[in-house]
């Protein structure tokens, strides 16, 4: 296929910005080690564009060509390795030459996006590497067992499992059932990925909010007993990092139904956008004093969310508020949901979200299990409440009390007009 000058322009200035950015971090590579690297700044754009130039020729002799020159570029990365490898037995840079030449012959096919997405990830990774070396020391062997489990059952369980219904009403799907417990363990396990890299670092608040894509209640409970065994030298900042965490269960609410199904969001967004705003004003108010910062490693107190025994569990117990639910849509009305969300919600909001969205896929207005949702997040954040007092001590109390509170109260409110009213 015949391709016009200005396609051709388009991958090479592609081809040219990826192998441009991948040498920036190379020729910096270079200062760090204080000895010359093979290819530079210049080096790298180039073998992208012999990785691209081929494939804009027409006919039989693109692939040839292109062959041809990732042999050449192929021996010149292997002579480059053999003369460095008695100082230094790291081949990163020749790796990256070779990953050039290939994003190169992307751009040149055509894959533009693709070439342009890998070459920026490349280009993470090669100035990430401190950080990366950093964050690899601190794991222990069970967290990094923990990370193989949750690759394990998202790239070979879940392809493996029936697409079918079983089960009462055919609501047990075993893909479904296991892509949820994929979607909550993935996202649990980045919050607490953030939590080990930032939150230790830079303060409670910090924690408190990458904390609750962990869990919220965890959050709470951490922050409360900190604050009684350290007084009010920690009160303030761990109110708001409690606070902040509970603000983010609200929006992690709103991110999983919409990943289930979006067409419930317009009836939700209204409860969850109030609760989230009283959240981050509430956390402001709380932090507002100086003294709020203060260097912890609160996020030791999180641990690791994932294993094999809980993502079980998990779904053994989203498996049966999901045919707890359908069996009081079926037999007991409207009453009987929001019974459910109400009980369900004290243990798991996340289980409560994800069934209900499901099971709301049948109404078209989405009312009733909106509200369902709705209800177990100010459910939830009231059981929070009363942990925070039960668990904590001094102005940490009245402080947490009074700011979930509030969001308890907006989002009931915005529930009542929204779905009493809309």
């Amino acid at each position: 296929m015949t391709i016009t000058v200005a396609q051709g322009l388009g991958r090479l200035a592609v081809a040219l910005l990826v192998g441009l950015l991948i040498g920036l971090d190379r020729e910096r590579a270079e200062v760090r080690k204080a000895r010359p690297e093979f290819a530079g700044v210049r080096t790298f754009p180039l073998v992208a564009l012999a990785g691209a130039i081929p494939l804009l020729f027409d006919g039989a002799w693109a692939p040839v060509l292109a062959a041809t020159a990732f042999l050449g570029v192929a021996m010149i990365v292997a002579i480059s390795y053999y003369r460095s490898s008695a100082d230094d037995v790291g081949a990163t840079t020749e790796v990256a030459a070779i990953a050039t030449f290939l994003l190169g012959a992307l751009a040149g096919s055509g894959q533009l996006l693709v070439a342009g997405s890998a070459g920026v990830a490349v280009a993470i990774l090669l100035v990430a590497k401190p950080r990366l070396e950093a964050f690899s020391r601190t794991l222990t062997a069970d967290e990094l067992a923990a990370a193989l489990e949750l690759a394990v059952i998202s790239v070979i369980v879940l392809p493996l499992l029936p697409n079918r219904g079983y089960g009462p009403w055919g609501v047990l799907n075993p893909r479904d059932l296991w892509l949820v417990v994929v979607l909550v363990a993935g996202l649990s396990f980045l919050g607490f990925i953030a939590v080990r890299v930032v939150g230790e670092r830079r303060g409670l608040a910090i924690t408190g909010a990458v904390g609750g894509l962990v869990s919220s209640t965890a959050v709470t409970v951490a922050m409360a007993d900190r604050a009684k065994a350290e007084g009010e030298g920690v009160a303030q900042p761990a109110a708001a990092a409690a606070v902040l965490a509970s603000t983010v269960m609200a929006g992690r609410i709103a991110v999983l139904a919409g990943v289930i199904n979006a067409g419930i969001l317009p009836r939700l967004l209204p409860v969850v956008v109030a609760m989230i705003a009283t959240g981050l004003v509430s956390a402001w108010l709380i932090a507002r004093r100086r003294g709020g910062e203060q260097e912890v490693a609160a996020g030791s107190r999180i641990r690791n969310p994932f294993s094999l025994r809980e993502a079980f569990t998990w779904a053994v117990v989203y498996a049966v508020i999901l045919l707890i639910a359908r069996a009081a849509t079926e037999y007991l009305g409207q009453g009987g949901i929001f019974a459910v969300a109400a009980v369900s919600a004290a243990a798991d909001v996340d289980a409560v979200t994800i069934a209900f969205t499901q099971l709301g896929a049948r109404d078209e207005m989405w009312r009733t299990p909106a509200a369902a949702i709705a209800l177990a997040a100010v459910i939830n954040t009231l059981v929070k409440l009363g942990i925070a007092w039960w668990r904590g001590a001094g102005s940490f109390r009245p402080r947490v009390t009074a700011a979930l509170g509030a969001m308890a109260a907006a989002g009931a409110v915005a529930a009542v007009v929204v779905y009493l009213r809309g």
